[in-house]
């Protein structure tokens, strides 16, 4: 008997899009029959001398739980796929703010598990893996998920909020494929023909296109961190002499104030392990209760004690550090929390403006203020990681292209941070990313519409600053706005969705509510003021400035007086302006000579963004060329 396999995508609890032809395909021996049975219907086909085999499935609408049956007579392999839906497919991806879980977000949305969860949102994972000979016709692996209180866990957080939005208005299936990578830059996800005019972009991929080098480099990598790490281990003193016990003598230790950036002269460009101290007095009640530390997030690694006993650890400087702390633990009167600082490259410390206490039913301790340090080791920085998924071509060739051959509704993409090293190309390379995917997706499905494409506008990020025309995180919004003018695109505005201290925003509800905004604009067609204020015209009239946009509502709203910024020269004027009409602000420019260009929230965080619609949506970032007007 012979052989056959099908693609890790078609299995159990799949969703199939409705109203289009589905190809279903697989691999079996050479020329062998197959059988595809599905809605009381047989589909029958031959594999080719290459083994390979598809049919296509009538368009069929929404519904389900269905049955599908694969079978050949050559092979004792049968497949039959159970709990299949049939609805709306979404592929999202990006990087790491679209590849955030749900279980990042249970703290903050806890009612999302408490409240019914619709089990006909399914998402299937691609595996992360990067491939740089060309690429994959099938991925490695992958399965779908139906959400569930237990599975809720593993859902992207932008993705779902989308999801659910859009399902409890149409109650219709979901399939979200999430297909995202944190870190990484948008040339990673794009085509060898979508990157033709950055030729060097694809000349830093065939730097690595003989696998035994990539190899080589992983092992390389690997064994300098390891050694690295080692090395701290064996000459950390704090480990060898336990200082994360309560009775270890502390009078010769240095003191800090936390939270903030490590500073001080022994602390200022250190690399190594530093340990932290810190004493708090608590009430018997408080002690008898379950409690848990929030720390903020910690630069770079940090493993816990409290009282001596570890109580969690983490590896790198992003996920929020949350420990629950073992019942019977903490006791009446001085505790003792012990932190110990792994310091990767010079820059650790303990981010400000989080919660950074011990915390339970019965009240919260501040952790905040004086502690007590001691180096344990000084090292050498840890040695730089080597990152293959942000090489271009990479992710494109493993993980989207095998999945392009599946029919959607439409992509969901949130990316642009990893981009910020050379903001001014991001312009050009996201048109050609959209262009390059709608081209490969007409090529696999044989579509004849434009793949919808909806993206999330970056959000704040950093110390609030003045407007500065050179700020990357800005000309990354513009190049995402400017990407509104291809056809069938949409955005959602995520301005006032970020947090200055955190690369990675907990408010992922709104995000994916304004990209299903973005969604019933472009694919059901649905009018609404999405993404927000737009501009769309300035005219100057002797003195003033009168900016107009679109997607006001009812009405242009500010939450505390706007301001804009005036370049004139070398020179940046901060201009307040007045909300003249439901659609424009004016501004007085009569102190300003030779003004030349406008600027709005035009920062990483900008302090100005004080635009809004009635519907609660901030006017999108702008920049205007005021020396061709003529008043």
């Amino acid at each position: 008997m012979g052989w056959m396999t099908i693609s890790p995508i078609l299995s159990d609890s799949m969703v199939l899009q409705r109203d289009i032809p589905v190809p279903v395909w697989g691999e079996s021996a050479s020329a062998a029959p197959v059988t595809v049975s599905f809605l009381g219907k047989q589909y029958h086909t031959q594999a080719g001398q290459n083994g390979k085999w598809s049919v296509l499935l009538d368009a069929a609408p929404a519904g389900g739980p269905y049955e599908m049956t694969i079978s050949s007579p050559e092979s004792t392999e049968i497949y039959n796929i159970k709990d299949i839906y049939i609805g709306d497919v979404w592929l999202c991806s990006g990087q790491s703010n679209m590849e955030l879980s749900m279980q990042r977000l249970k703290d903050d949305f806890p009612e999302e598990w408490r409240s019914q969860i619709h089990p006909l949102i399914r998402q299937f994972k691609v595996p992360q893996e990067w491939d740089f000979s060309g690429p994959r016709e099938e991925l490695s692996g992958g399965k779908w998920t139906v959400a569930a209180a237990e599975t809720l866990d593993e859902f992207s957080g932008t993705a779902w909020f989308f999801a659910k939005t859009i399902f409890e208005k149409y109650k219709v299936p979901i399939g979200l494929i999430n297909t995202a990578w944190g870190g990484t830059p948008v040339e990673a996800w794009m085509s060898r023909e979508a990157l033709a005019l950055f030729p060097h972009k694809i000349a830093q991929t065939e730097q690595y296109a003989d696998p035994a080098l990539c190899r080589a480099i992983i092992q390389k990598n690997e064994a300098a961190i390891q050694a690295w790490e080692e090395t701290m281990l064996r000459l950390d003193a704090g480990l060898a002499q336990s200082w994360q016990k309560p009775e270890t003598d502390i009078s010769q230790w240095n003191r800090l104030d936390l939270p903030g950036a490590f500073s001080g002269d022994d602390l200022d460009q250190f690399s190594g392990v530093v340990w932290l101290r810190r004493d708090f007095e608590a009430s018997a009640e408080f002690a008898a209760a379950p409690a848990q530390v929030w720390l903020g997030t910690i630069v770079d690694a940090d493993t816990v004690f409290i009282n001596g006993a570890e109580v969690g650890a983490t590896t790198y400087r992003y996920p929020p550090r949350k420990y629950r702390l073992p019942s019977g633990l903490l006791h009446e009167g001085k505790n003792t929390i012990v932190i110990r600082v792994v310091c990767c490259n010079k820059d650790g410390g303990v981010t400000k403006g989080k919660s950074f206490t011990v915390f339970s039913e019965k009240g919260s301790i501040s952790l905040e203020g004086t502690w007590n340090y001691r180096i344990g080791v000084r090292t050498a920085p840890r040695p730089e990681e080597f990152f293959f998924q942000r090489i271009p071509m990479g992710l494109f060739n493993a993980m989207l292209s095998p999945v392009l051959k599946y029919p959607c509704k439409g992509m969901l993409w949130y990316q642009g941070e990893s981009n910020d090293g050379n903001a001014g190309e991001y312009a050009g390379l996201f048109a050609a990313m959209i262009t390059g995917l709608r081209a490969k997706k007409r090529s696999f499905c044989g579509e004849t519409k434009e793949l919808p494409f909806l993206f999330v506008q970056l959000p704040i990020f950093g110390e609030p600053m003045d407007n500065n025309e050179s700020s990357s995180w800005a000309v990354i919004r513009e190049a995402q706005r400017s990407a509104l003018s291809l056809p069938e695109t949409g955005m959602a505005a995520g301005l006032d969705l970020g947090e200055w201290n955190d690369l990675h925003p907990i408010n992922k509800k709104d995000v994916g509510r304004r990209l299903a905004l973005a969604a019933e604009q472009v694919v059901f067609k649905n009018r609404n003021t999405a993404p927000g204020p737009l501009h769309r015209a300035t005219e100057r009239r002797q003195n003033r400035l009168f900016l107009t946009f679109d997607n006001c509502g009812k009405g242009l709203t500010a939450c505390e007086k706007p301001y804009v910024s005036i370049i004139s020269g070398s020179s940046l004027y901060r201009l307040p302006a007045d909300i003249s009409g439901p659609e424009s602000l004016s501004v007085d420019i009569s102190s300003i000579n030779k003004p030349e260009r406008v600027l709005y929230a035009w920062a990483n965080n900008p302090k100005d963004r004080q635009l809004f619609n009635d519907e609660g949506l901030p006017a999108i970032p702008f920049r205007v060329n005021l020396e061709e007007l003529v008043g």
